[in-house]
C-alpha cells in the first residue's frame, strides 16, 4: 500500500506539471509538412512559432511518427494536441505495464511481485520525464513491450511487425532486424521488410518520402559512424563544445545521457580518459560476447529455457538501442524493459546479490522518487545537473548491460549441463 501511494503521489504530481507544461522534443519535431495543406489553422497557430518544424516543408524523425500521429493534425493548435495526448499517453503506459506483466507472468513472476513491478515502472524518471514532454518514447514502449510479448507467445510473426513499426520512427531499432536475422527467422524477417516497405509506400503517398531530408538522420548517422578523434574548444558564449566523436557535446547540456555523451563528459573533465577507444572497446566486447553466448545457445537448445533466452536477447538490443546510439534521457524509458525482466528472474531466484547490483543500477539510470526541483531547494544545488555531469547515469547503463551479459551467460551454461 505504502509503494502504491508513493507512486500515485509521483505520478500525480507529474501529470499536474504536465497540464501547464507542454512543450519537449516531440513539440520541436512538429507539425510536419502535411499540415500546410491538411489544417492551415494548425499550420499557422501562434503556439506553434518556436518549433522546428514551423513553416518547414520538411519532416524530423522518421515516417512513423507522422502516420500514427496523423489525426492530431486535425486540431488547431499544439495545446489542443497536448491536451489530447496527455490522457492518451496515460492509457498507452498503462496498456505498456499491463503487457510487461504478462511478460513477467510468462517468466513465472508470483502476483507478489505486481506491485514492486509497478513501482519501478512507475518511478523510472526516463518514462516519467517521456510522459510529461508527450515524446513519441511513449508509444515505443508500449510497442516493444507488444512485441516482447508476443515473442514469447511464439507469434513471431506479429511481433516482427510490430518491430517494423517501431523501427521507422528513428531508423536505429532496426538493430532488431539484426537480432531477426542471427536467429535466422527467415520468415519473420520477411514480414519485417514487408512492413517496412508498406510504411514507406504509405509514407510516400502521403508525406513524399523526398521531404524527409531533414529529420535528423544523417546528423545522427554522421555521429554514430564518427568512431575516432575527438577534441573539446570553447564557442563563442563561453561554453566547451565538443568536436569528432563528442560533437553535440556541450557542457551546458544537461539532456544527453546515453554512453558516448558521458564518456565526453567525463573526458572533458580528465585528460587521460580516451572517449572513442573505450566506446569501441565496450561495442566490441559487447558484440564478441553476445554472438559467443548465441553460438552456444545454438548448440545446446534447450527449449525449457527458450522463453528466457528470447527475454534476455530483447533486452540486451533494446539497451544497446537506447544506451549506445541516441542521447536524450527520455528515450532510456525504453530500459524499464530489461530492467523489469531482469527483476522478474532474480526474483524468482531469490538472488540477493544480483538484486543488489540491480538496484544499484536501476538508481543510477533513473531513480528520483522525490522530484528534482525539491532535491535541488533541499540541498541548495542542482541535483539534475550535478547527475549529468558526473555521469551518474552511465554507470548505470554500463552496470544494467553487465548485468544483462551475465545473465545470458548463465543461461548459456545451463544449457550445456
Amino acid at each position: 500500500m505504502l509503494l502504491i501511494a508513493v507512486v500515485a503521489v509521483r505520478v500525480g504530481v507529474v501529470t499536474w506539471s504536465a497540464i501547464g507544461r507542454v512543450r519537449g522534443d516531440f513539440y520541436a519535431s512538429m507539425p510536419g509538412a502535411y499540415v500546410e495543406t491538411l489544417n492551415p489553422q494548425l499550420w499557422n497557430s501562434p503556439d506553434m512559432t518556436d518549433a522546428w518544424g514551423y513553416h518547414r516543408d520538411t519532416y524530423f524523425h522518421g515516417p512513423v511518427q507522422y502516420l500514427t500521429l496523423y489525426p492530431v493534425a486535425l486540431l488547431d493548435s499544439f495545446g489542443s494536441i497536448a491536451a489530447v495526448l496527455l490522457p492518451v499517453y496515460a492509457v498507452l503506459l498503462a496498456a505498456a505495464f499491463w503487457l510487461m506483466w504478462r511478460v513477467a507472468k510468462r517468466l513465472g513472476a508470483s502476483h507478489d511481485l505486481l506491485v514492486p513491478l509497478f513501482a519501478t515502472t512507475f518511478l523510472f524518471l526516463p518514462l516519467l520525464q517521456a510522459y510529461l514532454q508527450r515524446e513519441f518514447e511513449v508509444v515505443v514502449l508500449a510497442g516493444l513491450s507488444g512485441a516482447l510479448l508476443l515473442l514469447l507467445n511464439d507469434r513471431r510473426g506479429p511481433a516482427a511487425a510490430l518491430l517494423a513499426y517501431v523501427a521507422w520512427f528513428k531508423y536505429i531499432p532496426l538493430l532488431y532486424a539484426g537480432y531477426l536475422l542471427l536467429r535466422r527467422w527467415w520468415r519473420e524477417l520477411a514480414v519485417f521488410a514487408s512492413v517496412s516497405v508498406a510504411v514507406l509506400i504509405l509514407s510516400e503517398a502521403l508525406f513524399g518520402l523526398w521531404r524527409f531530408f531533414n529529420n535528423n538522420v544523417p546528423a545522427h548517422a554522421a555521429q554514430a559512424f564518427t568512431v575516432w578523434g575527438f577534441d573539446f574548444r570553447w564557442g563563442a558564449t563561453g561554453h566547451l563544445h565538443g568536436t569528432g566523436f563528442c560533437d553535440g557535446w556541450v557542457d551546458a547540456q544537461t539532456s544527453l545521457a546515453n554512453v558516448r555523451y558521458g564518456l565526453c563528459t567525463l573526458a572533458s573533465r580528465h585528460a587521460w580518459i580516451h572517449p572513442p577507444l573505450i566506446y569501441l572497446g565496450l561495442c566490441g566486447a559487447i558484440a564478441a560476447f553476445y554472438l559467443r553466448m548465441q553460438v552456444l545457445l545454438d548448440r545446446h537448445a534447450a527449449p525449457a529455457l527458450e522463453d528466457r533466452r528470447r527475454a534476455i536477447e530483447f533486452s540486451i538490443v533494446t539497451a544497446v538501442c537506447a544506451c549506445f546510439v541516441f542521447g536524450h534521457y527520455y528515450y532510456l524509458i525504453v530500459l524499464i524493459i530489461p530492467f523489469n525482466v531482469l527483476l522478474v528472474l532474480y526474483s524468482g531466484e531469490r538472488r540477493g546479490g544480483a538484486l543488489a547490483l540491480w538496484a544499484i543500477a536501476y538508481f543510477m539510470v533513473g531513480a528520483f522518487v522525490v522530484p528534482v526541483g525539491m532535491l535541488s531547494r533541499i540541498s541548495g544545488h542542482d541535483v539534475w545537473a550535478l547527475f549529468i555531469r558526473h555521469s551518474v547515469f552511465l554507470y548505470g547503463e554500463l552496470l544494467l548491460m553487465g548485468l544483462l551479459l551475465n545473465e545470458y551467460r548463465r543461461l548459456a551454461a545451463a544449457t550445456r549441463v
